[in-house]
């Protein structure tokens, strides 16, 4: 969904000129055995049975792959495209057709002209031989070969129009292009497309880079995030980055982490990390309460539209945790919302029947509205709680701002006035 259009489900327009504080609204709660993975956890004994295994994980995920036009099985993509084609995927900045600020002030046309000639749409050939490459940090996946924001509105500083996601430390990616300095990489993820620093990317032959699509022994971040020492800095990882392992001690693991040599290649460091729960050998095994225990990881985590500043949004929220049992999901709520799973969709559905089909869903399962995705995690006193990274929500016009991990009940309001109950299309159960 473009941001644009996500800023206009919540009217943040209306809203952004005028002082926000963050409330404690009717709706989200702070109770304590509410804001743990424990209570839920023990409320659902048959959390522990396994959904997928290994083999059905895999199979699901080539389902994904199939279904979802964003997703792609890395390993098979061509390793030659239609300039044509590239050029289509670089040109799509159609947020330049609004007005952008910079710094509270609007940004010129020569400055978006300037931005649309670093695209360098006129250098790619007729013929694009792919390149590889290997990300050494986490780094931002930008609609535009650049890394200033620009906002709709000159107030903001939240909302980045070119921010599209983040991506994990480890990602094999696949280049396609380059800016007209050189600054920056077009690329693919398994996931989603953008201009990524090329600082941020070892480039590498093909055999070097399978062994990130498919690590045959690596670890798995199971915390909210890890940090990982490398030569000159410390590597953050998110829940659901995996980590090539190359031994195992008795109280210590030694990964192998990608760096980028002087001359853009990629190289490899041993580093040595000490056990404990946030890292995990191999994927957890696919069940609810696994799923349940990797959510309330990020519980309070900032929100961060498209996964900056170290942050997490809906939906990536949602594919991070899911990544942890190693299943890749699409980036973006609609995405998933349409993707391969169970399905139930709540079109013609009364409340009542609503709370009915939610409450006989499997903890883990997640719920989408236009734009918005939350993830439900059980019933308690015949009440559905979901846990979501938040921005904002209404009571009765009133605009309340959260921009972190909550709880709640589906009480919580859109700027339209209805309540999140009454909002959602689909519930979806991944399997």
């Amino acid at each position: 969904m473009r941001l644009k259009d996500f800023i206009g489900c919540f009217i943040f327009c209306a809203c952004l000129v005028l002082p926000c504080f963050a409330v404690n609204a009717a709706g989200v709660t702070n109770y304590s055995s509410f804001i743990s993975a424990d209570y839920w956890v023990k409320n659902n004994p048959a959390g522990e049975q396994v959904i997928l295994d290994a083999a059905g994980v895999a199979a699901y995920n080539k389902r994904i792959a199939d279904k979802s036009p964003s997703v792609y099985d890395l390993k098979a993509y061509p390793q030659t495209l239609a300039g044509s084609t590239v050029k289509g995927y670089v040109s799509g900045y159609d947020v330049l057709n609004d007005p952008l600020f910079r710094l509270g002030k609007e940004v010129s046309q020569n400055y978006k002209n300037i931005l649309i000639k670093e695209t360098n749409t006129d250098k790619i050939p007729a013929q694009v031989n792919v390149r590889y490459g290997v990300t050494v940090r986490r780094s931002n996946l930008r609609v535009l070969p650049t890394n200033e924001g620009l906002f709709y509105y000159p107030t903001d500083n939240n909302f980045d129009a070119l921010q599209e996601t983040a991506v994990a430390v480890s990602e094999p990616l696949i280049i396609l292009h380059q800016s007209a300095n050189g600054f920056f990489y077009y690329v693919q993820s398994y996931n989603y497309r953008g201009w990524i620093s090329r600082f941020d990317v070892a480039v590498c032959g093909r055999d070097a880079w399978l062994k990130y699509v498919e690590p045959q022994n690596f670890l798995v971040v199971t915390g909210q995030s890890f940090n990982v020492k490398v030569p000159g800095e410390s590597v953050y990882c998110d829940e659901g980055t995996r980590l090539q392992l190359v031994t195992e001690g008795s109280s210590i693991y030694t990964v192998k982490m990608p760096i980028r040599a002087q001359n853009g290649t990629l190289q490899e460091v041993n580093s040595n990390v000490v056990k404990n729960a946030a890292l995990h050998k191999g994927y957890l095994p696919y069940t609810a309460n696994n799923v349940l225990r990797g959510a309330f990881k990020y519980y309070n985590a900032p929100y961060s539209w498209g996964g900056a500043h170290k942050g997490i949004d809906d939906a990536s929220f949602i594919a991070n945790v899911y990544r942890t049992m190693g299943i890749f999901l699409p980036r973006n709520a609609d995405e998933q919302e349409n993707t391969s799973g169970s399905a139930v969709k709540f079109t013609g559905m009364t409340s009542e029947q609503r709370l009915e089909a939610i409450k006989k869903l499997t903890p883990g399962s997640c719920l989408y509205m236009d734009g918005y995705a939350v993830m439900y995690v059980g019933t308690s006193s015949n009440v559905p709680y979901a846990i979501h990274a938040l921005a904002t929500h209404y009571t009765g016009g009133v605009r309340h701002t959260e921009m972190r991990v909550v709880v709640s009940d589906l009480e919580l309001q859109r700027a339209n006035g209805g309540r999140f109950l009454d909002e959602f299309n689909t519930a979806m159960t991944f399997k």
